[in-house]
């Protein structure tokens, strides 16, 4: 008989493996996901979870008018009472006598000027808030605290306590209000959004026109204090319009809540912080150079608002 014939390296009892030929390359290829694949899974699960869902289409219509026109009293009712701001000027000044006729006029004034400058400073932060709870609840509150500052304006005795009453808190809850307005447009109109804006922003100055004629009549009838109780009510068909502002997936949003409720002390990662504010945008030259042209254009623009009437009323 001849012996079976050993292989060399079992003979000698080293470990030395075969070189790779295609069957090894095939068992390769047929090797479950390593580490480096589990972390890119990883990451684009991640960025998958950042980036939400698809925004839903909007409707183009059907309830998005009903919040156009909410929308439009939004903007005539905020706009028309601070452009109106220079008839209410000329009353404060006949309300509150004092001896010191050029100081009174800085100071009733700065009531205004005060309130002008509040909306549209606290317009970001407004923003960041719609981002966070929604434009429905950020436009009902702030109607609602625009409503309080005017109603307590009417309350007062000397023209200091206007400065918070009606230069701040009716202004800032005007700012709250106003914002979301502009905000939900979009949700609701995309190929129709520039007439929808048109329309919208009509409101302002059909309120501009109209609502001067008004306090002119209201403040002869019964006074400067009647007048803003009077104006209370703008305020009020404010908050009931920002109840319709409806979010398109609200269904959607309730069980993503409710899921996270949850889920949120049994949750081992939290999730990355959203970003408020996005200061990337203003590397883009012309968008730095828009927002930086709009205020200084817009610095000068609300002078004639105040002071017009007892100019032209001096002439």
């Amino acid at each position: 008989m001849v012996p079976a014939r050993e292989q060399p390296g079992a003979a000698m009892g080293t470990s030395e493996a075969p070189p790779p030929g295609p069957a090894s390359a095939e068992g390769a290829a047929l090797r479950g996901p390593g580490p480096s694949d589990d972390s890119e899974a990883a990451a684009e699960k991640v960025e998958v979870e950042l980036a939400g869902p698809e925004p839903r289409e909007p409707p183009e219509g059907g309830w998005g008018w009903l919040v156009m026109l909410a929308a439009m009293w939004c903007n005539g009712s905020v706009f028309g009472i601070q452009n109106s701001s220079g008839l209410l000027f000329v009353f404060m000044l006949q309300t509150f006598e004092f001896k010191d006729d050029d100081k009174m006029v800085f100071k009733t004034a700065w009531v205004s000027s005060l309130a002008m400058g509040m909306i549209f400073l606290c317009c970001p932060i407004a923003s960041v808030f719609t981002d966070i709870i929604g434009c429905r609840k950020t436009a009902v509150v702030g109607a609602a605290v625009g409503f309080i500052g005017l109603m307590s304006s009417s309350f007062v005795s000397s023209i200091e306590p206007l400065y918070l009453t009606y230069g701040i808190i009716f202004a800032c809850g005007c700012s709250f209000a106003y914002q979301p307005s502009l905000v939900i447009l979009g949700h609701y109109f995309k190929k129709r959004l520039g007439l929808v804006n048109g329309i919208v922003t009509a409101g302002s100055s059909l309120f501009t026109i109209l609502l001067p004629l008004l306090l002119k009549v209201l403040i002869k009838e019964t006074n400067l204090f009647n007048t803003l109780r009077i104006l209370c009510v703008f305020m009020f068909v404010l908050i009931l319009a920002g109840f319709t502002y409806r979010p398109l997936d609200s269904n959607a949003k309730d069980k993503e809540s409710e899921s996270s409720r949850f889920s949120l002390f049994s949750r081992k990662k939290l999730s990355p912080p959203k970003k408020l504010f996005n200061f990337s945008i203003f590397k883009v030259t012309a968008y730095a150079v828009w927002a930086v042209g709009i205020p200084v254009a817009l610095f000068g623009y609300f002078v004639p608002y105040v002071h017009l009437i007892t100019t032209s009323a001096a002439i």
